[in-house]
């Protein structure tokens, strides 16, 4: 069944028509959200995997398995406030509480936890202020394009879009030190529930980014473009 995948497809376009990939690209830990455009062949070139065991593990994946996406741009909108902005509204400040204290409990004998306490405030600032600024100034004129309402220029929104990635890659890249500061979310032998609870739930934060970053750079930005290409 491998064959039936072109490895020369762009990773966006393969988790964006099959859904059950994306815990499979997680499980190579390969960048489907914020490296889309990327090529499957390329990203295994990089990732030093081989092509084809990543294809037999794809082949392997039963559709249901990933999440899918609605097929307008006001679903795809509602989709990610309701199943990512608002988790991340509730989970940031409640996971914050507890790395505090992690930290402060267990940073003498695991000093890595300093270091990904200082990443994880960072991203949540970050990603506090970029979900606010989805929903007041990107969404709303993404839904009225759709509706055929928005005055909003091509050039306008594809800035708007080109800030958005920039500030996912950031977000991207605070979630890959952490992973690697975290040595992949290992758990230590001596570690408490609250430290174990701290990683699982880090890890976590990291799947839900990753399906949220792609879905929108991979396709509620490439779908709205392509409506105000055809006003």
């Amino acid at each position: 069944m491998s064959t039936a995948i072109d490895p020369e497809t762009q990773l966006g376009t393969l988790v964006r028509e099959n859904p059950q990939f994306a815990p499979v690209f997680e499980s190579f830990g390969i960048d489907y959200c914020c490296g889309g455009d990327a090529a499957l062949s390329q990203a295994c070139t990089e990732r030093n995997l081989e092509v084809e065991t990543v294809l037999e593990a794809l082949s392997a994946a039963e559709p249901g398995d990933g999440e899918a996406v609605p097929d307008t741009l006001s679903g795809l909108v509602d989709d990610i406030v309701e199943n990512h902005h608002d988790y991340l509204r509730a989970e940031l400040p409640s996971l914050e509480r507890v790395v505090r204290k992690v930290t402060r409990v267990h940073g003498d004998t695991h000093p890595e936890l300093h270091g990904i306490e200082s990443d994880f405030l960072d991203l949540k600032a970050e990603v506090e202020a970029h979900i606010v600024d989805e929903e007041e100034n990107v969404f709303p004129v993404v839904v009225a394009l759709e509706e055929e309402s928005s005055a909003a220029s091509s050039a306008e929104l594809v800035e708007a879009f080109d800030h958005l990635e920039d500030e996912h890659e950031a977000a991207a890249s605070l979630l890959a030190d952490i992973r690697a500061k975290s040595d992949d979310y290992a758990i230590p032998e001596d570690a408490c529930t609250s430290y174990r609870n701290v990683l699982d739930r880090l890890e976590m934060l990291e799947g839900d980014m990753h399906r949220h970053v792609h879905t929108e750079n991979n396709v509620l930005f490439p779908e709205a473009e392509a409506l105000l290409e055809t006003r």
